[in-house]
């Protein structure tokens, strides 16, 4: 099960209630939540169902390389298909529908496709389908078409508004976490014009959430510090919400800010831009361990589980394992463990380790299993 703390959540309001509904069912959120944060609040640990068989798919992770969390957003003139819940940040009256399910997410009639699955090999269908010939674009193609895929496509003229600006800019830089606050401050008394693009609603990346408490405090002074300086620098501009999507010949950029659920505003802004260099300060992604069944609900990046426990005070189980072949899992265990989790044993895929980290977390009486 996953639930909301009773406090703690660096990016929420808890005075602040927000409505929204996910598959006809009302539900409610707190101001700065996302979609995906809200719905593990509420306990909706199944959001989705995989393209081919039908499995069962949960929130993987918290930010935009999430592969499940896929919704179909709003009604009629303002639906979009396909939108990432961790992604997306949550609004009043918001209406969330899942994708690639029927009748219901919960049962779905084609997931006997998952039992069936030894024998849908890859292309089985261009290799069985094949008489009558006619068959195939009027019968098996259809059947096919409308039984695979994601979200459905949009059925109404599009009610939003768009817009585009053409910028030009001597350093663009990708990233306002600590690397990217650190690069624009280096060029605040060169004269030279500065871009800098996030694609977070706020500065930092992971300095905050990946800090334990005695550095947390320090953290928050030396990221308030640095914003205030940038705030202060007459050639550095910040777009926070503005994720740049493709790096081109000739210093060409594009990045798209998004402007859901500011009044009067368009949805999204495409930005043209020119820069004459590029820094890139994007950060990592955490990669996934395979092993069978990791795919499933309950099943989640340690990155991931850190950031709703930290950023929106949402816990995502009562008794976690972890899996790991590094140490920053190691983070996430001692952060279950400051909020009273019961962490039974990391299995670390490495023969040994002598970091702090590990030396903390046996500390604290977590079994740590090596060569697993």
């Amino acid at each position: 099960m996953s639930a909301r703390l009773p406090s703690g959540g660096s990016r929420i309001n808890r005075t602040k209630k927000i409505d929204f509904q996910f598959n006809g069912r009302r539900l409610k959120g707190l101001e700065g939540d996302t979609v995906a944060s809200a719905l593990l609040a509420n306990n909706e640990l199944l959001v989705g169902r995989s393209f081919k068989y039908h499995r069962p798919r949960g929130i993987y992770t918290s930010g935009e390389d999430e592969p499940n969390a896929l919704m179909g957003i709003g009604e009629y003139g303002t639906f979009e298909p396909n939108v990432r819940a961790t992604d997306l940040k949550l609004n009043e009256g918001l209406v969330v529908k899942s994708q690639n399910h029927w009748p219901s997410l919960s049962m779905d009639f084609l997931s006997i496709n998952n039992l069936l699955s030894r024998f849908f090999s890859a292309g089985f269908y261009y290799k069985t389908f094949i008489r009558p010939r006619f068959a195939w674009k009027y019968i098996f193609e259809p059947i096919i078409r409308r039984s695979a895929g994601l979200g459905s496509a949009p059925s109404c003229e599009d009610d939003e508004k768009y817009e585009h600006v053409y910028f030009d800019t001597d350093i663009l830089i990708v990233g306002a976490g600590i690397a990217g606050i650190t690069a624009a401050k280096s060029f605040q008394d060169t004269g030279l014009s500065v871009l800098m693009c996030e694609k977070d609603s706020e500065f930092g990346g992971r300095l905050v959430s990946d800090s334990d408490e005695l550095e947390k405090e320090i953290n928050h002074k030396v990221l308030k510090k640095n914003i205030e300086t940038l705030k202060s620098c007459e050639n550095v501009a910040v777009k926070l919400n503005t994720c740049v999507t493709g790096v081109f010949d000739h210093g060409y950029v594009l990045a798209i800010e998004e402007k859901s659920g500011e009044i009067n505003s368009p949805q999204r802004i495409l930005w043209k831009i020119r820069a004459k260099k590029i820094v890139l300060c994007s950060g990592a992604f955490e990669r996934p361990i395979v092993f069978p069944d990791n795919d499933i609900p309950g099943i989640m990046l340690a990155s991931a589980v850190r950031d709703y426990l930290e950023l929106y005070g949402v816990l995502i189980g009562d008794r976690v394992v972890l899996t790991t072949n590094n140490d920053d899992a190691y983070r996430t265990a001692l952060k279950l463990k400051e909020n009273g989790i019961n962490v039974p044993a990391i299995l670390d895929a490495r023969k040994s380790s002598t970091s702090n980290l590990v030396k903390k977390v046996k500390e604290e009486g977590i079994k740590v299993l090596f060569g697993k």
